[in-house]
């Protein structure tokens, strides 16, 4: 059976969140077993680390992005966008409210965020996973069954966050990065990398924040291990290594292909000289297209399997 979300259990992983949120993972933890987030060990660590780290493990006021920053932070934070906080105060004043014109400004047109409206703002990081933008709260609110775009605040709510984190990691994706091992990869995924304000604000404080949230899904793991139940199948089943390996296969298909066509196009070839054709009806690769065609696939065939087979051993670690 899945992991069983205990008390003690989410006591120990996220030991300063409110006992609201503890209660509402304990009580409602059927919707992350539904999403496959208490499959494994390494699948829960994963999305707890990354919670830990957006929201400071539930503890930020109202589980809610604050925007009211300084100048100063805002040219900090964006140096792409303003040279300095002088940039800042003549291109959105200082009067009060001026933060909200920023943002507005700098997420509008992005993220589903309509451009001279105040979805910048309003669509601002919340919840445990720090939804972002229209379309982040369009697709979790469907998955969770909520109205989040229509009333951001529900993302707020203690009771509405495990609901929001399943969502959340069905909608990127991200069990398969925690079946591979690959934190790097999904904390990409999770906040759109360096283009994401919370990576962006890490690197401002020296900080990398793959190494930082796998160090704490590392050191969680010793609370997790003590959790009942585990994987409901001995062995990782045929739909986690498609996930897991789906780049990987795709590029074998495509270099099986062109090593395919290569051979196709030299193996004619050879039967119209065999013939004396001299009015071939199909055009044929000219020959070094044609070996570069089978070179290249057969490569790309070897360094996918290998691919591939490695992943299948990480999958086969992490299955606990």
């Amino acid at each position: 059976m899945p992991l069983v979300l205990t008390r003690e259990g989410m006591r120990a992983v996220l030991p300063r969140a409110p006992q609201s949120v503890i209660d509402a993972f304990v009580e409602k933890q059927d919707v992350l077993a539904k999403a496959g987030v208490l499959e494994t060990r390494p699948r829960l660590a994963f999305a707890i680390a990354n919670v830990e780290h957006e929201c400071g493990g539930f503890t930020i006021p109202n589980l809610t992005e604050n925007i009211n920053y300084t100048a100063a932070r805002m040219a900090a934070v964006w140096p792409h966008r303003f040279a300095s906080a002088n940039v800042v105060r003549e291109r959105y004043g200082t009067a009060p409210g001026w933060q909200r014109k920023a943002f507005d400004d700098i997420y509008g047109n992005r993220m589903g965020n309509r451009p001279g409206t105040h979805d910048g703002s309003t669509y601002i990081g919340r919840g445990g996973p720090q939804v972002t933008g229209a379309d982040g709260y369009e697709a979790v609110g469907a998955r969770c069954g909520l109205p989040l775009k229509a009333d951001p605040e529900l993302a707020t709510k203690p009771e509405h966050q495990p609901a929001i984190l399943a969502a959340f990691v069905s909608w990127k994706g991200l069990n398969r990065f925690a079946d591979t091992g690959n934190f790097v990869g999904g904390v990409k995924v999770w906040n759109g990398g360096t283009n994401g304000l919370a990576d962006r604000r890490a690197m401002l404080a020296g900080n990398d924040t793959a190494i930082a949230r796998l160090e704490f899904a590392n050191a969680m793991m010793p609370a997790l291990n003590k959790l009942p139940g585990g994987p409901s199948t001995t062995k990782p089943p045929k739909d986690v290594l498609d996930a897991a390996t789906a780049k990987e296969r795709k590029a074998r298909a495509a270099g099986a292909g062109g090593a395919t066509l290569g051979g196709a196009s030299e193996a004619a070839a050879a039967k119209r000289t065999g013939m004396h054709t001299e009015h071939p009806t199909k055009t044929l690769l000219p020959p070094f297209v044609a070996w570069t065609l089978i070179g290249a696939g057969v490569g790309v065939v070897l360094i996918a399997a290998w691919l591939i087979a490695r992943k299948h051993a990480a999958v086969l670690r992490n299955w606990f």
